[in-house]
């Protein structure tokens, strides 16, 4: 990170003179000062914050989230002033890293104070973004080692019964407006926040014994005793009566105005938020309409590769017979977790083992599979990658171990390459070991880039030969076209008219996912996290397009190692600043050449 530098002139005149005479410095530097001063002020806004920062960088979570009206409403007037700030600059001056940095920190500034509006569709309460479930991981990771840990410990949990009824006046005030979880996911909303209720030593409150002291430290008893007593007595006379609370205006009041349909449109403003999500999440100026057209066209596609593997392998049937096939084929499901451990891991080791090949540098964090909370397996599809932290040194994908005889095992190796090596894993380390980048654009997730990298690497394993045998290769393809559902799924519901019925039996007929699978899928797209699914294929069509434009560019100057550092070195960015960034890198390739 640059720092800032103030100089000051003193001691002798004729160091004045000459200093005076000398000619002014270019606006850019000043500038680019000014650009510095202000990365370092929203990393340190961050880190203040946000949980996820504090977490990736060790520090105490001494402050739960605030979800407050007010907080929304100051962030907005800050991103306004970034904005302003940012507007002073004269970007064409500056040099290209800081052009990214301008451009980001713009994007961002630009989707707050445009997203503010849609405050009170803030939706905190269903599975993937509950805010009362995700504070198992705050309470996990936080230390309590010693007796100053614990204190802080006692201290953030005193600070949960206020922070769920923050939870319970957002979902009132949501309900205020006409903004209800529709009725399809009001089961999993209600388990899931009811299952958070538990004594102190069984919930997600739970310190285990193995947390507590070190080899090297005596443990005061009588202070371990006190703290577990406070802990008892928090759980049991503050927090749980404060989700007892919520749940049970969920399951009343809350409950009985859920409306029967699903997706966005439904709502009052419903189309102009799902329509903002679309280009938040895509990071594209697109439509509804372009993204459905695109997943109509991408799942034909792949059905006519599916059908060359289907010939190869020798099957003589339909689309629709191979599936039932591979459905009702033992040999093609794992029988325990972890078997399915051992092949994600077997499957990203051997990436790994021919990363040179592809890439400039690899990860140093190590990286590795494990089971998801089976309490929350039964919400969730696949899982999700937790990136190493301060405390954990390793990078996990925690997959869903559950109902093992509807998880084929064929697709594995493309999750595999999805999550870990090179998807998310070595993604997000290659950026957080790279010191000469400023630490707010560290911490930048943009949906598009993140998981448009995931899923080119699932390709790329498939273009590099990771994958020999066709019913792998065709696993490849059961993933894609599983992302691909999502352009024409997704879009559907929230604003194209399209029944939770319809998209369940779009999935039938063109996926391979199970009726448990397809449930908790389209709920997610319709309710829990509209937009975000575009990401996915939206973010790889991009990189196979951006990817297409520099092999023209370059021809045979052209280096894969080389692309994928220039794509992957400045971290997560906006597609369209991506463009431009590759645009210029092309510049550069060329420059060299000649």
């Amino acid at each position: 990170m640059r720092p800032i530098r103030s100089y000051i002139v003193t001691l002798f005149a004729a160091a004045l003179f000459v200093a005076a005479c000398q000619p002014a410095p270019p606006p850019v530097v000043a500038d680019a000062e000014a650009l510095a001063a202000l990365a370092d002020e929203l990393w340190d806004r961050q880190l203040e914050n946000n949980v996820s920062a504090r977490l990736w960088k060790g520090l105490p979570v001494e402050n739960l989230p605030d979800l407050s009206y007010e907080h929304a409403e100051a962030e907005a007037q800050f991103a306004q002033t970034v904005l302003d700030r940012l507007a002073a600059l004269d970007e064409t001056a500056l040099e290209h890293d800081d052009w990214l940095t301008w451009a980001v920190f713009k994007r961002n500034a630009e989707v707050t104070t445009e997203g503010f509006q849609f405050y009170w569709y803030s939706n905190v309460l269903t599975p993937y973004m509950s805010a009362v479930a995700g504070l198992r991981q705050i309470f996990q990771a936080a230390g309590v080692a010693t007796p100053e840990e614990r204190a802080t410990y006692l201290d953030l949990l005193g600070q949960v019964p206020t922070y769920v009824r923050e939870v319970e006046m957002l979902a009132r005030g949501n309900a205020e407006i006409g903004f209800v979880v529709s009725a399809q996911n009001m089961p999993a909303v209600i388990g899931l926040t009811r299952g958070t209720i538990a004594a102190a030593d069984a919930g997600m409150f739970a310190v285990a014994a193995a947390r507590i002291g070190s080899d090297d430290a005596e443990v005061d008893e009588a202070e371990l005793e006190a703290f577990r007593a406070e802990m008892n007595r928090l759980v049991d006379e503050e927090v749980n009566p404060a989700l007892e609370s919520l749940v049970e205006y969920l399951e009343t009041d809350y409950a009985e105005a859920a409306p029967d349909g699903v997706g966005l449109s439904q709502y009052e403003l419903g189309d102009a938020y799902y329509r903002y999500l679309v280009r938040f999440y895509t990071t594209m100026d697109v439509t509804p309409e372009e993204v459905r057209a695109i997943g109509y066209e991408m799942i034909a596609e792949m059905k006519t590769a599916m059908a060359t593997i289907q010939a190869e392998i020798g099957f003589e049937g339909t689309f629709e017979e191979f599936r039932e096939h591979i459905q009702t084929s033992p040999e093609y499901y794992p029988t325990t977790p972890e078997e399915v451990d051992e092949r994600i891991e077997d499957a990203a080791n051997a990436f790994y083992a021919r990363a040179d090949e592809f890439f400039v540098r690899k990860p140093e964090a190590p990286f590795g599979a494990r089971r998801l909370n089976p309490a929350l397996e039964a919400s969730q599809t696949y899982g999700y990658y937790n990136p190493p932290t301060g405390d954990d040194p390793v990078g996990y994908y925690n997959f869903n171990g559950s109902n093992l005889h509807e998880r084929a095992w064929i697709n594995l190796k493309g999750l595999a390459y999805h999550e870990l090596f090179p998807g998310h894993h070595y993604q997000i380390m290659r950026v957080l070991e790279d010191d000469s980048l400023p630490e707010a654009r560290k911490a930048m997730m943009v949906t598009a880039y993140t998981e448009g990298w995931g899923s080119y690497s699932t390709f790329l394993g498939l273009e590099a030969g990771m994958i020999e045998d066709p019913i792998s290769q065709y696993g490849i393809y059961m993933l894609e076209i599983f992302l691909a559902n999502r352009l024409v799924l997704d879009p559907g519901m929230n604003a194209l008219g399209m029944s939770l019925e319809e998209a369940r039996q779009f999935m039938r007929d063109n996926t391979f996912e199970s009726e448990t699978q397809i449930a908790t899928e389209s709920l997610r797209y319709s309710t829990d996290m509209p937009g975000q699914a575009l990401g996915y294929q939206m973010g790889k069509r991009k990189l196979m397009e951006i990817r297409a434009h520099a092999e023209a560019e370059l021809g045979d100057a052209f280096d894969l190692r080389e692309f994928h550092e220039a794509v992957l070195s400045p971290g997560a960015l906006p597609m369209t600043v991506l463009e431009e960034h590759i645009d210029w890198w092309i510049e550069q390739q060329r420059a060299g050449a000649e």
